[in-house]
């Protein structure tokens, strides 16, 4: 029993000791968590332009003119309506990330990272910049952690660098953060469908109700309810995959594969034309006496979108 004491004695002392350390606040020179860009949240409101760059050039600019904000292409290019949703993520991202884990301060070993700067031609990172009147902030964002959440990132001026606490998503080309579906309405907005080129129909929207087909054939039927709302439906909620600026030697090259003519419930009237061109299919739009931003590019769309707007008379019926 006597032995026993000591080795009794050592063990409650011990716990005491652990649990008097544990208690203890963390020391100064223990590394904290801190927000990537400290004063951002404060000022988010006053960013007016974000730009990403990478070794391919500018991916994504984007600047607040009025309430809007517009990507811009090549100056003599109109500027495009953005997807406000993907911008506000992307920045919220960026005021509340942390750096987590301090990682490499030799610019020898940033290639491992996908940090090297973007004026080396097989750079993987890109520079990120977001820009009020009067300041701005930027950061180069590199690989994503392979096993767990973070990106690896290297502040401007700073040679250390960290690994974050969350993704920093990055658009994956300049068109996948535009404003989609093309078309600013929906399908109740549509008052009539036509057909213009041959073969032609026309669908339209009774004061209530579905979508009705003009002139039925009296030995024919509607292959299922409710098709003739799946065209607008389809036209609708029609996204694209590039935007295009045609030049009018290419205009004459494209194969047309048809052409609507659309009502829309406040009187407005435009043409859709859809076409063909090296295997890839187009569509535009156009409007008397209106110049609307949707209507002054052509849209590269998939092919299964292209299909769902290609319909013949006897595909409804």
């Amino acid at each position: 029993m006597n032995k026993q004491l000591p080795i009794l004695t050592a063990i409650a002392i011990l716990a005491i000791g652990l649990g008097v350390w544990l208690s203890q606040p963390p020391s100064k020179g223990k590394f904290e968590a801190n927000i990537l860009f400290e004063d951002l949240q404060r000022l988010a409101n006053q960013v007016n332009s974000v730009e990403i760059k990478n070794a391919q050039g500018v991916l994504y600019s984007v600047k607040k003119t009025g309430d809007r904000w517009l990507a811009t292409f090549d100056p003599e290019q109109p500027a495009y309506p953005i997807s406000q949703t993907k911008l506000a993520d992307f920045v919220e991202t960026m005021m509340s990330v942390k750096l987590v884990e301090a990682k490499t301060s030799k610019p020898q070993n940033y290639v491992r990272l996908g940090l090297q700067p973007i004026d080396i031609e097989d750079s993987l990172a890109s520079l990120v910049t977001l820009k009020m009147d009067n300041k701005s902030w930027q950061v180069l964002v590199g690989n994503k952690v392979t096993k767990s959440d973070g990106h690896y990132i290297l502040k401007m001026h700073d040679s250390q660098s960290w690994r974050t606490d969350k993704n920093i998503n990055l658009p994956i080309d300049k068109f996948s953060w535009l404003k989609q579906p093309i078309l600013p309405y929906q399908a109740q907005d549509i008052s009539s469908v036509s057909r213009v080129d041959s073969p032609d129909w026309q669908i339209v929207r009774p004061a209530s109700g579905d979508f009705e087909l003009m002139n039925m054939p009296k030995d024919k039927e509607l292959e299922y309810d409710r098709i003739l709302n799946s065209i607008v439906g389809s036209l609708t909620s029609l996204d694209f995959e590039q935007l295009l600026i045609v030049d009018e030697d290419v205009t004459q090259s494209l194969k047309v594969l048809t052409q609507l003519e659309v009502s829309t419930e406040d009187k407005h009237v435009f043409q859709v034309v859809v076409s063909e061109l090296n295997d890839k299919h187009l569509i535009n739009f156009s409007s008397d006496g209106h110049s609307e931003y949707w209507q002054q590019w052509y849209y590269q769309i998939s092919n299964f979108s292209a299909q769902q707007l290609i319909r013949t008379l006897n595909d409804f019926l």
